[in-house]
């Protein structure tokens, strides 16, 4: 059983990472697979803005997440809208999912895994709801990229990313400052294949940098396309389960 030591931080809100950080992300795991299908679950779904991005594809989602405030937000987001009514939104972990074996044809988990304190009970509730052919898109932390982006712990201060650089290449001390995981492909898809997934697709997201100009993303967004690409800030896989 695989445990995080440290009292588990929950995600940022969604909205506060982007928009581009959210198209980013959404666009990787489509391109790994198609976005559409019968029902979509998103887990630590935050206030919306990747499921809002991905409903459209779908005839029913759910969205569960273990915060009542980041919930009551979605809720807000979508009042109102032809959403309010395909969109089911539950206050539900990961790691325990009301929902019936083989109910989803796709589960996604944007930004999740690296907060979640049994990795391997998500892992294999995840399975679990797949149905058999489904596919499970997730973006995490590449371990690779040279800055611990949940940012450094020195005794009770959380402190600037750019205090520690390379922090996440050595893992004893990025598991003693960070609150949160960061894993390689590799670590990845051991998990996922000790979960009974079968990985389909992995790539590498560069920093979005939202705030920046034009020029700074245009260079983020190149080195996509080049060998630079695994020191990526964000690794976006997509693993299928079995049985189809």
């Amino acid at each position: 059983m695989v445990r995080h030591d440290r009292r588990i931080r929950t995600r940022e809100p969604t909205s506060a990472l982007g928009a581009r950080g959210v198209a980013k992300r959404v666009g990787a795991v489509s391109r790994h697979l198609p976005a559409f299908g019968d029902r979509l679950l998103d887990l630590g779904c935050g206030d919306g803005a990747y499921t809002v991005e991905l409903a459209r594809g779908y005839v029913r989602v759910d969205a569960v997440d273990v915060e009542p405030e980041s919930l009551s937000e979605f809720g807000e987001r979508i009042a109102g809208t032809e959403l309010e009514h395909r969109v089911g939104v539950h206050k539900m972990s990961a790691e325990s999912l009301a929902f019936e074996a083989n109910s989803f044809d796709r589960v996604t988990a944007f930004e999740v895994l690296e907060h979640l304190e049994d990795l391997e009970s998500g892992l294999a509730e995840v399975r679990r709801v797949l149905r058999p052919g489904g596919a499970f898109s997730l973006t995490t932390p590449n371990r690779w990229f040279p800055f611990e982006t949940h940012g450094v712990l020195w005794g009770e201060r959380r402190l600037s990313a750019l205090t520690a650089p390379f922090l996440p290449w050595v893992r004893p001390l990025h598991d003693r400052m960070s609150d949160a995981r960061a894993f390689s492909t590799q670590e990845m898809g051991r998990l996922l294949r000790a979960a009974g997934l079968r990985v389909r697709a992995i790539s590498y997201i560069m920093p979005p940098f939202d705030r920046r100009p034009r020029p700074v993303q245009t260079v983020s967004d190149r080195l996509e396309d080049t060998p630079l690409r695994v020191f990526g800030m964000t690794m976006a896989v997509t693993a299928v389960k079995p049985g189809r």
